[in-house]
């Protein structure tokens, strides 16, 4: 707990202090030392600057051999508010065939929730089999995070990936399925409600 509190002033602190340039993240992260591009990462965490060269950037540490490089970075692309249009396509397909190259327990849950920020009918298809991927606990995670990433996509491509699901799913498949889309809901007229007051 203390460790924890420590740490907690330390991210306060950080998020008061003056945001660094992009040349100067930039150099940390491009930087030898493993140590500075870690610290460089966990400050993109917390406070991520938007750039396209930036982005390229973290792209390259979300296929980083050390796990804890690569959870910095897929933590920064999803705290990210927009990527350029011109680039979400290409960037889309490259992140799907960087989830694609991974064996189920190397994939990461921030990976398929940083596929909403990049709709396509190809990475409604990967979803929609992750929907259908029979098992429990880290199966059922998953299954989670591909409806949820779905429904960012929008509802065209929830409604594809749902229809399969009822066609082709196993009946307690299904039945999660009705159960998210129960519980989506909820959140959402609760959200609405909160919005008004």
């Amino acid at each position: 707990m203390e460790d924890f509190a420590k740490m907690s002033k330390i991210k306060q602190k950080f998020l008061r202090a003056k945001q660094p340039t992009e040349t100067e993240i930039i150099s940390v992260l491009r930087s030898q030392n493993r140590r500075f591009q870690r610290v460089g990462l966990a400050a993109m965490c917390l406070k991520p600057i938007e750039t396209d060269q930036l982005t390229e950037i973290l792209f390259e540490f979300i296929q980083d051999e050390d796990p804890e490089f690569r959870s910095y970075a897929l933590a920064s692309l999803n705290r990210f508010t927009k990527f350029p249009e011109s680039r979400k396509a290409d960037l889309g397909k490259q992140l799907l065939e960087i989830i694609r190259t991974k064996k189920d327990n190397e994939l990461s849950i921030r990976e398929i929730f940083l596929l909403a920020k990049f709709p396509s009918e190809e990475a409604a298809l990967f979803l929609t089999e992750q929907l259908m991927k029979e098992g429990k606990d880290l199966k059922r995670i998953f299954r989670h995070a591909a409806f949820r990433t779905l429904k960012e996509m929008g509802n065209s491509y929830y409604d594809k990936a749902a229809e399969y699901v009822d066609k082709h799913g196993n009946p307690e498949i299904k039945n999660e399925l009705l159960e998210r889309e129960k519980s989506w809901e909820k959140m959402n007229i609760i959200t609405e409600k909160n919005k008004k007051l």
